[in-house]
């Protein structure tokens, strides 16, 4: 029989555990972004306060009693008037985080004043994560961006001067129309404002997005070695590269998203916002309805969140899936204590096939995918799939 989410009441296994907020409004919409987010504000109010709610039953209903990393994303979190986003992140001040704990927002550049980020800076928010994209006017109207080149420039400016926590900047590589020259100085622009964090972002056209309509008939418009060359600068710029599209200067890796890929647990509220906690025999998730009426209309803890188990062999292809994303792959003893197996006992024709490729490297307790083999992470998950199967 299915578990239902009554077994994880209070299990020690998700004591410590990450939030991630999901604020489903922007101001527009982006022609290539499919993520859950709508432009009609009217509901704000309502959904914010239904998802602090939320979190509040979470955390005291699965025991949660420390928070390492928050994260606010969407949508765009700062398209929040600002009454409503400090009754937000008021109340993420008053739980239970750890000390040390990272605490990021995500924000579009047209969205930052000297006001929001005043705000920020008097808050429990230590990191903020800027959408920028790209530099180019051009790139960006592909994009469906409503913004340019000087309204990006001058808001880092702005943030260059009135921020003092962690910044991370995201850009969009391989864009319809995007020369390598026209990448390469998107990166030395973003760097010259020396983040922290940069991610550089493939673009992929998502199915029923306008952008993936306007060039559905030419399957040419996307060059993949505009990214690969941009991300071999990044590096170049002192970037080391951790994650197939998370680059950082020493010290700064998203502490958030490395729990997502270690498969720590983590409670995601709002319209859209997915959790997975452990059970003590798998993952256990839990995927809130991307539907403001009906998230309102939920009741119970759930707000009529659909529930998944992950367990036996979708449990091992999700740990692969998401740890070797990673430059530093997987820890052999790690998945030796979360499988009582060794790797190389469940996919070895995969891993000898791709290390004498020279796709896998493998050392004393880590097995991870080349600079060349992460190029190829999706073949070699197809590989495991049909090996483990």
């Amino acid at each position: 029989m299915p578990k239902s989410y009554t077994a994880l009441k209070a299990l020690k296994n998700n004591s410590e555990a990450s939030l991630y907020i999901h604020i489903p409004f922007c101001n527009s919409k982006c022609s290539y972004c499919d993520f859950f987010s709508v432009t009609d504000h009217s509901l704000m109010s309502r959904v914010l306060d239904k998802t602090m709610e939320q979190i509040a039953g979470y955390i005291d209903y699965f025991g949660i009693k420390s928070i390492p990393t928050v994260y606010i994303g969407g949508g765009t979190p700062t398209s929040l008037p600002l009454t409503l986003l400090e009754k937000l992140l008021t109340f993420v001040g008053k739980l239970p985080l750890e000390g040390d704990a990272e605490c990021t927002i995500e924000a579009n550049p047209e969205t930052v004043t000297s006001d929001l980020l005043s705000l920020l800076s008097g808050s429990c928010i230590n990191r903020l994560s800027l959408g920028i994209q790209s530099f180019s006017n051009h790139t960006l109207k592909t994009l469906g961006r409503h913004c340019d080149f000087k309204t990006n420039f001058l808001k880092l400016e702005l943030i260059k001067t009135k921020w003092q926590g962690q910044l991370s900047l995201d850009l969009i590589s391989s864009i319809p129309g995007q020369s390598v020259s026209d990448s390469v100085e998107d990166i030395d622009t973003a760097v010259s404002f020396k983040p922290d964090h940069i991610s550089l972002y493939a673009l992929t056209l998502e199915e029923g997005t306008p952008l993936a309509r306007l060039f559905s008939d030419n399957p040419d418009a996307i060059d993949d070695n505009v990214w690969i060359i941009a991300a071999d600068h990044l590096e170049v710029s002192g970037y080391h590269r951790y994650e197939v599209s998370n680059f950082a200067l020493p010290g700064h890796q998203s502490k958030h998203n490395t729990r997502y890929w270690k498969l720590q647990p983590y409670i995601g509220a709002g319209a859209g916002g997915v959790s997975t906690l452990h059970d003590g025999e798998g993952l256990f998730r839990i995927a809130n309805v991307p539907d403001l009426e009906r998230y309102l209309a939920g009741s119970g803890l759930l707000c009529g969140a659909e529930t998944e188990e992950v367990t036996g062999k979708s449990y091992i292809f999700e740990y692969l899936m998401m740890g070797l994303r990673m430059t530093a792959g997987i820890l052999k003893s790690d998945f030796h204590n979360t499988f009582g197996r060794e790797i190389a006992d469940i996919i070895p024709e995969t891993l000898s096939n791709w290390k004498e490729r020279g796709l896998v490297s493998e050392r004393e307790n880590e097995v991870a995918l080349t600079k060349q083999g992460l190029l190829l992470l999706n073949q070699f998950l197809l590989d495991a799939l049909s090996e483990l199967e």
